[in-house]
């Protein structure tokens, strides 16, 4: 008898799981909502912020905007009840254009459309377009421009290949109100280097090129260290302790490092480059501490100066120009503790700061460490490279 009513209870449950779901809306319409009023515009770059008054009904949700932007494409964007205005963003032109604004319920219903007519301001890609500079650099070509708007653009850096073509050498992401990149390993001949910049709607730039045409990239070698020694100044740190040692700093073994003692921070080594040169960068190599890098006495932050003349033994600082505050970046972002591989690769490749290109030639630089990824007291820098043309 309980099989029995086990088996009709069962039968119950199956042909209910079976009925079909209706799909309505979570809360009873209260009627179609009206339309927003008292709507305004002020245009901005790329686009337009549109305020307005909602609706005097207690369902409404949200108010959405639809409009086409310069690509063709269809945009929507919406502002909840709590807010009063909308961002309609991604034209990259100057022409007028029209968003519909629509109130939204809890059910759902959109109301009537308004319609708002605009005209955007000059885009933070036509802006950045027109400020691109593509000069000649060491070992290839640089580019410099300026992001008023600190808008999120990407920049890719072409350069003509061995055919002629022209090939993607570099691809990076920015907001920085001012930047300059270079692309590099090129021999000293005519080459044809250019630009795209885009934004995050899929508006692009035309191809960009220097006025002059070709350019000649400037020789660029690394200088060779066999001509260097590590200057022991009177108030540089040393780096012979746990293993470190002075000359490992400059030995072409990033397997070695050189190590100052505890509390030393900030800490300053002197490197005479045996040779007067024009430089174009200095690479800083971590050490490789426990299998992974930004971690422990690994630099952080350090400054490089300069010295036009043999300084003298107790290390005055007056003698010393300041060159470039640099700080060493870890590519993913991720927090302390945690590497990727494209960190693990930076780290394995050193980490490139390059001098301006009006920088005087100089034989004699000096690197004081300011801290470190483990926030120690002191640091185990593994290597540093120099490049650029040797002056005799």
């Amino acid at each position: 008898m309980k099989t029995k009513y086990l088996k009709l209870i069962t039968l119950a449950l199956i042909v209910c799981s079976c009925s079909e779901k209706q799909l309505e809306p979570i809360t009873a319409s209260l009627g179609k909502p009206g339309v927003v009023t008292e709507v305004q515009t002020e245009p901005i770059a790329g686009g337009v912020i549109v305020s307005y008054r909602i609706p005097n009904s207690e369902d409404i949700l949200a108010v959405k905007g639809v409009y086409t932007i310069t690509t063709g494409k269809k945009m929507e964007t919406s502002a909840s009840f709590y807010e009063n205005k909308l961002f309609v963003e991604g034209y990259n032109d100057t022409l007028p254009h029209e968003v519909l604004l629509y109130a939204v319920n809890r059910a759902q219903e959109l109301s009537d459309p308004v319609k708002v007519s605009f005209t955007p301001l000059e885009s933070s890609l036509s802006k950045v377009t027109k400020t691109m500079q593509i000069i000649s650099d060491f070992g290839g070509a640089q580019y410099n421009w300026r992001n008023v708007d600190k808008a999120p653009l990407t920049m890719e850096f072409l350069a003509q290949d061995s055919l002629g073509l022209m090939q993607t050498a570099k691809i990076i992401t920015t907001e920085s109100d001012s930047s300059r990149q270079s692309i590099r390993g090129y021999q000293p001949e005519p080459r044809l280097f250019a630009a795209i910049v885009r934004d995050n709607y899929g508006n692009a730039s035309d191809t960009i090129y220097p006025p002059e045409g070709n350019i000649i990239p400037l020789f660029e070698e690394k200088l060779d260290k066999r001509k260097m020694n590590v200057m022991k100044l009177s108030n540089d740190a040393s780096f012979t302790n746990w293993e470190g040692m002075d000359s490992y700093l400059i030995d072409d073994d990033p397997g070695t490092f050189g190590h100052s003692a505890n509390s030393s921070l900030p800490a300053s080594f002197t490197v005479d480059l045996g040779q007067v040169a024009k430089l174009s960068r200095i690479v800083m190599f971590q050490r490789k501490y426990s299998d992974s890098y930004y971690n422990w006495g690994n630099p952080l932050e350090f400054t490089v100066y300069g010295c036009d003349k043999k300084p003298s033994q107790d290390g005055n600082w007056n003698e010393w120009t300041k060159i470039m505050e640099c700080e060493i970046i870890k590519p993913s972002g991720s927090p302390s503790g945690t590497t990727t591989d494209e960190d693990l690769v930076a780290g394995e490749e050193g980490h490139e700061f390059t001098f301006d290109l009006s920088q005087v030639p100089l034989r004699y630089i000096r690197v004081t460490v300011t801290s470190t990824w483990g926030g120690t007291t002191f640091t185990h820098p593994a290597e540093v490279d120099f490049y650029g043309e040797a002056q005799e």
